[in-house]
């Protein structure tokens, strides 16, 4: 029964409608099997009592009618298999749905529910390492089925004790499905801390992004006001200039004015959160000797959360910049268009050949892996919740990234 809730966990969720009568469900069935099981050993009753209970126990979950039944029919296959294999496995051949066929074997019995156990575990894993943006290490998988089929093991040797009871084969049995099932918590509660330390290293990024996102503005508005106070006294300086006839000089002056203002601000797409974003993280590159090639236009305003701009373009540029002053070419392309609602954003940048990819998945080249490499994890989960994708391309010495995010007017 346990196995059963745990294969139904693994594809229906945490889709619950009722909690107290989720579990009240898998406590009749448990009940009602084995009352069965006294009441007649026939196999096509069995199979029909489980058909329909799984059936039955599939309503508790928030789900069309069509994936109840296709879910709940694929786990009565699941055990059905498990079952046969096992049975056939141990020489039980004689199978018939209309007698009574019933397979009696204490070693068999043990194995198949220790089996199920197993299979529902893996099951489980593999849905949820499929539906989570960060992967569980390889290692963990490994000692936990180490752990499952080494307990298997034993189990099986004990049967070769030639003095063995039934009696022992029954202790031993329940003994490893104990140990199985007390696995199984133990893993359970270990995923859920790796988890939440996870979610707390994309929260950690994410603060830093609002962190960010305030320093920028703070920047441009230092900036501006900078600004007006320069230009005040720019413009007193060009007034006493016109008025002592030195005419000669105006021009230069204006010039070194529009040189001085070019090179702190090189995004002026007139949309403050782009702009800002944009020469905030340009300006580590303001000395060096960096080629930087800037296309943005955009409209004034777009309906895309500044918080989640500041998480996916600071990203992006951070990521670029990074490669680009590690690389020997040091060149940097940034396009931000807009087309059909859509927010596009193009970043070529050059880079030192060197990357990490892992089952198609790109790794952090930096030293301290464990505090890295979350920052496109941020950016997938800013754009999972526009519908936006994210896609990287790359030669031996320029890496392209570009990101589509939808948005409504």
């Amino acid at each position: 029964t346990f196995a059963i809730y745990t294969m139904f966990r693994a594809f229906f969720g945490n889709n619950v409608h009722n909690k107290k009568i989720e579990i009240t469900s898998y406590i009749l069935h448990f009940i009602l099997s084995g009352i069965i099981i006294h009441i007649t050993r026939l196999p096509i009753v069995s199979l029909g009592f489980t058909i329909i209970s799984l059936l039955l126990i599939s309503f508790n979950y928030i789900f069309p009618i069509q994936k109840k039944i296709v879910f709940s029919s694929m786990i009565c296959a699941i055990l059905f298999v498990i079952e046969i294999s096992i049975a056939s496995s141990l020489g039980f051949i004689d199978m018939s749905s209309s007698y009574d066929s019933s397979f009696d074997s204490i070693v068999g019995i043990i194995l198949i529910r220790t089996i199920t156990l197993i299979v529902a575990y893996l099951l489980n894993k593999y849905k949820k390492s499929m539906n989570k943006s960060f992967k569980i290490p390889k290692r963990y998988y490994l000692a936990f089925m180490m752990i499952l089929f080494g307990t298997l093991y034993l189990f099986i040797m004990s049967l070769e004790n030639d003095n063995i009871t039934v009696n022992n084969i029954v202790i031993s049995g329940a003994v490893l499905i104990i140990v199985n099932v007390t696995m199984i918590f133990i893993d359970e509660k270990i995923y859920n801390l790796i988890t939440l330390q996870n979610e707390k290293k994309i929260l950690d990024q994410q603060n830093i992004a609002y962190e960010n996102q305030a320093e920028i503005i703070n920047q441009s508005m230092e900036s501006i006001n900078l600004l007006k106070h320069d230009m005040k006294n720019h413009l007193i300086m060009l007034n006493e200039m016109y008025e002592n006839n030195s005419k000669d000089e105006i021009q230069p002056y204006i010039s070194r004015i529009l040189n001085g203002i070019d090179n702190s601000t090189r995004s002026n797409s007139n949309n403050f959160v782009i702009d800002s974003i944009v020469n905030f993280k340009l300006r580590v590159l303001q000395d060096k000797d960096v080629t930087i090639s800037l296309d943005i236009n955009i409209p004034h305003t777009i309906n895309i959360l500044a918080h989640d701009l500041t998480i996916i373009l600071g990203n992006l540029l951070d990521n670029a910049i990074i490669a680009t002053l590690r690389s020997k070419e040091k060149k940097l392309r940034i396009q931000i268009s807009c087309s059909m609602d859509n927010l596009i954003i193009l970043i070529d940048n050059s880079y030192d050949g060197n990357l990490i990819v892992e089952n198609g998945q790109l790794k952090t080249t930096k030293i301290f892996k464990a505090t890295h490499g979350l920052g496109l994890i941020s950016i997938a989960k800013s754009l999972e919740s526009y519908g936006g994708e994210l896609r990287t391309e790359y030669t031996s010495n320029i890496f392209t990234t570009s990101v589509v995010i939808p948005y409504i007017r």
